[in-house]
């Protein structure tokens, strides 16, 4: 399964790349995640629990950052466990570009592998949840932004870049959410 989508975000690019990267804001924005943790330098876990009509399910999930380009792109690589409900695993890719000054189109790209009861859904009913995870996210995402604090000036930003690198691994980590959430929409019956 291929997901892709673009968000433009009216923030500074150095913006949305510190708010991606910040577990306080990616806890605000995804829907059911209950823990959202570091492992690594590179590695995370995250537990996140998903309703689906009369059906919950709590997933666990780890994920590791690669081809990490502050504060522009990055690629997660991602498994997750549901239980009963079944499994998932994949890679996603994150790109932040400036449009104009103090606007970022946000692009992601996501192939996942499902196993289990997921696997037994349909492809219209996954896209389609796909497209209202994304949506959710991404209201709850600008929301969170516009509640930051100003961007720091170029000058102070240039010290940023080994916290910048430990930051967009939430961004990736979201990623690995979204994709595994699409993942377990699909599994559960």
């Amino acid at each position: 399964m291929n997901y892709q989508g673009t968000q433009l975000l009216d923030q500074p690019m150095q913006r949305v790349w510190d708010a991606l990267l910040d577990p306080a804001v990616l806890r605000q924005c995804i829907a059911g995640c209950e823990t959202f943790e570091r492992t690594s330098d590179s590695g995370f876990a995250s537990t996140v629990k998903v309703s689906i009509g009369p059906v919950a399910a709590r997933f666990t999930s780890t994920m590791t950052l690669a081809d990490v380009e502050a504060p522009h792109r990055c690629t997660l690589r991602f498994s997750g466990q549901g239980g009963v409900a079944g499994f998932g695993k994949g890679e996603a890719h994150v790109e932040l570009v400036e449009t104009a000054p103090g606007q970022t189109r946000l692009d992601w790209t996501a192939d996942a592998q499902v196993g289990g009861k997921i696997a037994q859904l349909g492809s219209r009913l996954i896209e389609g949840t796909v497209r209202r995870m994304s949506e959710d996210f991404f209201q709850r995402f600008a929301a969170q932004l516009s509640t930051l604090a100003p961007v720091a000036p170029p000058e102070e930003t240039a010290a940023l870049p080994a916290r910048a690198c430990v930051r967009w691994s939430w961004v990736a980590a979201l990623l690995a959410v979204m994709g595994l959430l699409a993942v377990w929409w699909r599994l559960v019956p």
